[in-house]
């Protein structure tokens, strides 16, 4: 747009010149042509240069129109049994579907797999790992927790590998003992090279809950791929109506041992606190993990309905003088944005009290549109970034300036519907975008691009927003 006014205006002034002058000269016409055409060159240029410094916003790393998996070969004959295929198992439901299975596979497979059922909730880094998080919401999810290489030279459609391996990933359970992953919706990676999840055990079909184990929380060493923690979560920090959706892990420096998981209860309306050296944990609650009834009202791709989700994400500071972290926390449902310090979370005595008096502050209200899914706070530059549902856009927040500076990082009705999970990785932010609304509420085209992943430094992305530090 710029540019084109500038060229309105050079046309217009060398039109007026000419008019004035009313040159019979050939000569000086040529050299007036020859003046502006350089003129004209020497701007473009200029903009060319100005646009390419700004770079704000995110790029497009990898995109889905539908998900996929790298299927292996031997994988009938590794993850079952000599005699399973004689003896299929009356709860195996295998669709018939499209699926990418090997052909000869196909014919044999106990893989429960329709790529309609499919939807990426989560994203995270490590190294060279993109890891990809798909809850089994709907029946046809083979893999629950997958990757792909950040190096690879493929970025549309790449087929997601399972982590740490396919076996340990089908459902129903291959092991006997149940300690299949059943359900995953998002992951934390923290500082020591450890994966943190809560495999939630319940395979969820429209209508129906079923809850084949127990809310589990499982640590993987990055390093080797082996599983090192599992914890089972007691019934008394549960709810019937818990909803364990996204965790945070908080390491102390130089002591991997006594490291903290937070675990927003989205539908249950609470925290719940784990502590790994004392492998205990205990339930928080409090007002402010609750929805707020004004503010649960959605329109994103043409849907118009209502949620009722509470606290869905929490974001930890750099550790303080006083030794401990502040907690930002808010409900998808909701505007308002909280905080509480972590000396009183890992305390059990203080966290599980009846009245907290006034631990738990209110920073302010974002504003209409603003309900956020997850967000991540990157800790060297103070700067938040928020999953703006309502907008279907990447906002940021620099803590350190009032909640009102709130700008857009990049929004786009068409691409980045969704934004499912935001993360920070180093020093990069990273942003699943997943279409979900189209998938509960309608149908969603698989011949076109419905899932993405973004990500971009966090200092350019923020370029010319509100949350730069200057």
């Amino acid at each position: 747009m710029l540019f084109a006014l500038i060229l309105v205006a050079v046309q217009t002034r060398f039109h007026h010149q000419f008019n004035a002058n009313r040159p019979r000269d050939k000569t000086f016409v040529y050299i007036c042509l020859r003046n502006m055409q350089s003129i004209l060159g020497t701007l473009i240029l200029f903009l060319t240069l100005v646009v390419k410094g700004q770079s704000a916003g995110l790029n497009e790393e990898f995109t889905w129109s539908r998900i996929n998996f790298q299927w292996s070969a031997t994988l009938g004959a590794t993850s079952r049994s000599a005699n399973y295929y004689n003896k299929r198992p009356t709860d195996v439901i295998v669709f018939d579907g499209e699926t990418n299975l090997p052909q000869k596979t196909q014919s044999r497979s106990p893989i429960d797999y329709q790529y309609e059922n499919n939807i990426p909730m989560g994203a995270n880094v490590w190294k060279d790992k993109l890891f990809i998080t798909i809850p089994r919401r709907r029946l046809g999810v083979p893999s629950t927790l997958n990757y792909v290489s950040l190096s690879s030279d493929n970025r549309h459609n790449v087929p997601l590998i399972p982590y740490p391996n396919w076996n340990i990933n089908l459902y129903p359970d291959t092991s006997g003992n149940l300690e299949n992953f059943i359900s995953i919706y998002r992951i934390a990676i923290d500082v020591c090279d450890r994966l943190w999840f809560v495999d939630t055990g319940i395979v969820e079909t429209l209508g129906n809950r079923t809850t084949i184990k127990p809310h589990q929380l499982i640590i993987i060493n990055l390093k080797n791929d082996e599983i090192i923690h599992r914890y089972n979560l007691p019934e008394d920090v549960l709810t019937p109506a818990t909803v364990l959706a996204s965790l945070t892990v908080d390491t102390p420096k130089g002591s991997c041992r006594d490291a903290y998981a937070y675990f927003p209860d989205l539908a249950g309306y609470g925290l719940i606190v784990y502590s790994l050296r004392e492998n205990q944990s205990w339930r928080v609650n409090h007002n402010h993990f609750h929805l707020e009834p004004l503010a649960g009202e959605f329109t994103i791709a043409n849907h118009t309905f209502q949620w009722n989700d509470g606290v869905f994400s929490v974001e930890l500071t750099d550790i303080k003088p006083d030794g401990y972290r502040d907690m930002y926390f808010h409900s998808m449902a909701g505007t308002h944005m909280y905080k509480v310090s972590t000396r009183v979370l890992r305390n059990e005595t203080l966290a599980t009290r009846s009245y907290h008096e006034d631990d738990f502050i209110v920073i302010g209200n974002r504003g209409p549109g603003h309900q956020t899914s997850t967000a991540d706070l990157h800790k060297p530059t103070d700067i938040m970034f928020l999953g703006l549902v309502n907008q279907n856009a990447l906002g940021c927040w620099n803590v350190k300036k009032p909640l009102e500076s709130i700008s857009i990082v990049q929004q786009n009705n068409r691409t980045m519907i969704y934004p499912s999970d935001v993360k920070i990785s180093q020093d990069r932010v990273y942003v699943l975008t997943n279409t979900m609304p189209g998938f509960l509420y309608g149908r969603l085209n698989y011949d076109e691009t419905n899932f993405r992943v973004w990500s971009n430094d966090v200092r350019q992305a923020v370029k010319g927003t509100k949350c730069q530090n200057v």
